[in-house]
């Protein structure tokens, strides 16, 4: 959808689909910021502030992407204020994720971090199933590993040990949560 630095003119929603937000380090590697899906807003910081665009963002999935320049989407916000409070309260929740986010990253250990994440992907993305919830993650284990802060190698040893563990159960790039107690036991770690 964009690039990061480019200059920002519109803000997106997504209608259907899967979108990840990333940065990329000067070595290379990727960092993912959000995994968004349906009913989610992209590009909300530089609406606010002007700026070119903090991050990239990229479709995991066929998506359908609606967008609105700023120009016209703040004289609707002038005319309807309750859209501006409802974006201030999305700006809080991911402020408060990220601040989770960061303290996770420097005190807990990678597989507290996972079972976390895949806890909050359940939450955010997950399909109900006979046997627990079903996640599509449309994700390699590197992005997987990039989005904990692991490495890919960490990632999958964890996914294994959590398979063995009757937590969980992969297929292909599909996690399915069979135990969530046994996820928030580790994510607690």
């Amino acid at each position: 959808l964009f690039v990061e630095g480019e200059p920002s003119h519109s803000l997106y929603f997504i209608c259907s689909g899967r979108v990840k937000v990333y940065r990329v380090s000067p070595d290379g590697r990727e960092q993912i910021l959000h995994l968004l899906g349906a009913g989610d807003p992209i590009a909300v910081v530089p609406f606010f502030d002007g700026g070119p665009y903090p991050a990239n963002a990229e479709l995991l999935t066929d998506a359908e992407i609606a967008s609105i320049r700023f120009e016209d989407f703040e004289r609707i916000a002038r005319a309807n204020p309750s859209i501006l409070l409802r974006m201030l309260r999305l700006l809080a929740q991911r402020l408060r994720r990220a601040q989770e986010e960061i303290a996770s990253l420097a005190m807990k250990p990678a597989a507290a971090r996972l079972a976390a994440c895949l806890l909050d992907l359940a939450e955010r993305h997950g399909v109900p199933v006979a046997d627990g919830v079903q996640v599509d993650l449309n994700l390699s284990r590197q992005e997987l590993g990039n989005l904990i802060g692991a490495s890919r190698e960490t990632t999958t040893r964890l996914l294994q040990q959590f398979q063995r563990e009757k937590a969980i159960r992969l297929n292909g790039s599909r996690v399915t949560i069979l135990n969530a107690e046994a996820l928030r036991a580790w994510g607690e770690q």
